[in-house]
């Protein structure tokens, strides 16, 4: 291999080696999507679907409390799914390919008697130093409704297929997960939350904590 070969080669190890240790650090710590605020990620799914085909209704305006949409979390130890080479876990030098969580927003419509709930997520792909690019990758992302007595109303696992282009070491990709509808509760959502998360549990394990 030529010297400037091996120096391109050292480089990208290198940025990907900072990166992953970026990720790892925040591993076991929860924490919250970025802008969650009501109304700031309006856009965000606005320009991929509508909520559904069913118009939002609403009775009297004095006489309904506005839905408190829950704020969007990633679960503990959640952050990253790593792909390593098999028998070697856990080796920087290893890892085949890393996902991560970009951006996070959610969408709370009042239904009447129901709430229609969704998330949006956005994640990048990254080809590590042992990975290929233009490789199909299996991306499992778990979402979770926790009330405010933190009971699991609904939980879900979304198989989502990514694609690196073969002239790329990363890629940038975009879903947004239709949860459908929970009864009104009286509280009008006040002190739930949604909880997403890279999902590598056997089934049956979903993430409650």
């Amino acid at each position: 291999m030529s010297k400037a070969l091996n120096i391109a080669y050292a480089s990208r190890i290198c940025r990907f080696g900072l990166s992953l240790m970026v990720v790892s650090a925040v591993l076991a710590v929860a924490v919250p999507a970025s802008a969650q605020e009501s109304g700031e990620k309006k856009g965000f799914f606005s320009n991929i679907i509508p909520f559904g085909s069913k118009p939002e209704t609403r009775g009297p305006a004095q006489t309904r409390n506005p839905i408190s949409c829950p704020t969007v979390w990633v679960q503990p130890g959640t952050a990253a799914h790593i792909v390593y080479e098999r028998g070697k876990e856990g080796d920087p030098m290893a890892v085949r390919y890393q996902v991560r969580f970009g951006d996070m927003a959610r969408e709370c419509v009042d239904l009447g008697v129901e709430a229609g709930l969704r998330i949006g997520v956005t994640g990048r792909a990254l080809v590590g130093p042992k990975g290929t690019p233009g490789q199909k990758l299996d991306v499992p992302i778990r979402f979770v409704v926790m009330d405010n007595d933190r009971n699991v109303v609904m939980s879900t696992v979304t198989k989502l297929q990514v694609v690196i282009p073969p002239d790329q070491t990363g890629v940038t990709f975009t879903h947004v997960e239709e949860l459908g509808s929970v009864p009104m509760p009286r509280n009008r959502l006040k002190g739930w939350e949604f909880r997403v998360g890279f999902d590598t549990k056997p089934a049956g394990r979903g993430s409650q904590g």
